[in-house]
């Protein structure tokens, strides 16, 4: 086994040891842990009571000696109370401001704040400077904290125009938590009498050395061009709902004309039922912001992702993550996550499987086909047509007047002779009818009345000579044709493109599909999302395939009407 599979089955150890007794919560206990590793914060919104608290002190138990700190904040909070009291002793006999931290914020490893929202300025700006920065000024003093994850929650978001925009944009993913919804599940939930914490074996837990060390490992995981480009495609998308909000008045009536998020979850109630994102978008009337910072922090998690998952490059699915670090309102969620399933889309089929140059070989092919048909199939208006359906042949010696059937003379071919003979119209009088030649139709008809036969311009090779047909007065000059294509060569080239996308496309789908399934971040929605994902990218190589026999098919039938025509 590899170090990157040693370390991925590792992290899956860990995982099932922290949720053990966890139930429909099991991927925030594994993105607190994502955003941890990574070195960013994690908000969870949901009501009293659905277990927001118990994944920190889970989070607690993945770090070795870990400690965590809780507190439910209130408008009467105050610094004492998260960072530490201020050592009296130290103040009175030194003059030094400083805090007793131990046991506080600052020397917790995880940190669960509740009701965050109602932390006064004063925290608010403590907080910000330990997120940022990873330190405390403890009062003359900078001092390093061994907090790897911190954890808020509300049921609530934070109200606008009170100043905490700063500190909401430092939580890189926000979860919305609802309670038990499988009846099974919540069955085992109330009947459960076991509080106590699960026992984490030391060797899965990380110890300080190993966060550090993984850090620097994750931060070396590369991006493909297929990744910049899904994120560019998100970006797009994002740019293009704001303006859609900003031209028609910023309405959520009128945004809803957006579209219809894909999949089919329950919607989400005002009970915090379950945690789906709905069927159908609600849109909101606030526009989506994402910061450079957010853009580059959400990157850094995306290359942890990858590195715990044994990755040496981000990938498409670990994109899937990014629906939990965009929205800013409850109302945003089905918006962004259709944003990010369309960018992943786009870039799976536009760069990593190159299938819009595949469609295009494959439409041109149509175009040019039906304009080679068509060509064929046209009548030249400057040939006279006898009685609907002959051209009449001039300059030869006979005394009846010699017919051909124009459509036989459409398909003649240029290059080759066609045998045709000689027939005496009983019903049309002084006529003679060039008709193909049929071998075992036509076996009794003599040799010296077969000739061979060519198409000129405007005219006819009979047995090698040139006869002009009867044109109409003032006839138009001699459509020019277009120059012969070689639609083997085409066909031939679409072939080699269409094979080398399905190779490539099997073992792209076979690799996402073993990556996505034992992925340790994603959930169940955004599973079927990948799965759905590769279903439609072979649906739609074998359409091309499908598309491709039937133009060829197509193409051979017309050849054989119109032989080397």
């Amino acid at each position: 086994m590899s170090m990157n599979e040693s370390l991925k089955q590792r992290m899956a150890t860990l995982l099932q040891a922290l949720n053990e007794r966890v139930y429909e919560k099991e991927q925030f206990v594994a993105l607190a842990l994502l955003t941890a590793l990574a070195g960013e914060s994690l908000f969870l919104l949901g009501p009293p009571g659905v277990a927001k608290s118990m994944m920190a002190r889970r989070l607690k138990l993945a770090f070795r000696h870990g400690t965590a700190f809780e507190y439910l904040m209130s408008r009467f909070s105050t610094p004492d109370e998260l960072f530490g009291p201020v050592s009296i002793t130290r103040l009175k006999n030194e003059d030094v401001y400083e805090r007793r931290t131990e046991g506080y914020l600052p020397s917790a490893t995880v940190a669960f704040l509740d009701e965050i929202w109602k932390a006064g300025p004063a925290i608010q700006n403590t907080l910000l400077t330990l997120l940022n920065e990873k330190v405390f000024r403890n009062g003359a003093t900078v001092v390093p904290v061994p907090l790897k994850g911190l954890i808020a929650a509300s049921n609530e978001l934070p109200a606008q125009g009170q100043g905490l925009e700063a500190l909401w944009d430092r939580f890189l993913l926000r979860c919305l938590v609802g309670g038990v919804t499988d009846r099974g599940l919540f069955e085992e939930l109330i009947a459960s009498s076991d509080e106590s914490e699960p026992q984490v074996e030391e060797q899965w837990q990380i110890g300080d050395d190993e966060y550090a060390e993984w850090q620097q490992r994750a931060s070396e995981v590369q991006i493909p061009y297929t990744i910049f480009e899904c994120i560019h495609a998100l970006k797009e998308e994002i740019e293009w709902y704001n303006q859609r909000l900003l031209n028609e008045g910023g309405t959520a009536a009128s945004a809803a004309s957006f579209g219809a998020v894909s999949g089919g979850a329950s919607e989400r109630g005002s009970a915090w039922g379950g945690t789906a994102y709905g069927g159908t978008a609600a849109y909101s009337s606030a526009p989506l912001y994402v910061s450079d910072r957010r853009w580059k922090k959400s990157v850094k998690l995306l290359r942890m992702s990858a590195f715990l998952n044994g990755s040496d490059c981000i990938r498409l699915s670990d994109c899937a993550l990014l629906t939990f670090a965009l929205w800013s309102e409850v109302d945003q969620l089905p918006v962004v996550e259709e944003m990010v399933q369309t960018a992943i889309r786009r870039s799976a089929e536009g760069y990593l499987l190159n299938l819009h140059p595949l469609e295009q070989d494959l439409e041109e092919l149509k175009e040019r086909l039906a304009s080679h048909h068509s060509v064929r199939e046209m009548d030249d208006p400057g040939i006279e047509l006898i009685d609907s359906y002959y051209y009449q042949v001039e300059g030869v010696r006979m005394k009846e007047r010699l017919l051909l059937f124009a459509a036989d003379y459409r398909q003649l071919p240029t290059a080759e002779a066609q045998l045709f003979y000689l027939h005496k119209d009983k019903y049309k009088a002084n006529c003679c009818i060039l008709k193909k030649f049929d071998p075992v139709l036509h076996a009794q008809v003599p040799r010296s009345k077969l000739y061979k036969l060519q198409r000129g311009s405007r005219s006819v090779y009979i047995n090698g000579y040139e006869y002009h047909l009867v044109c109409c007065p003032d006839a138009p000059p001699v459509p020019v044709a277009p120059p012969a294509e070689d639609f083997t060569q085409r066909f031939q080239t679409a072939r080699e493109r269409l094979e080398r996308v399905e190779t490539e496309a099997v073992a792209w789908s076979a690799a996402e599909t073993a990556y996505a399934e034992s992925h340790l971040f994603l959930g169940e929605r955004e599973r079927n999302f990948l799965r759905q994902l590769l279903r439609q990218q072979q649906v739609t190589l074998e359409r091309y395939r499908h598309d491709l026999n039937e133009l060829t098919d197509a193409h051979r039938i017309e050849n054989e009407e119109y032989p080397h025509a």
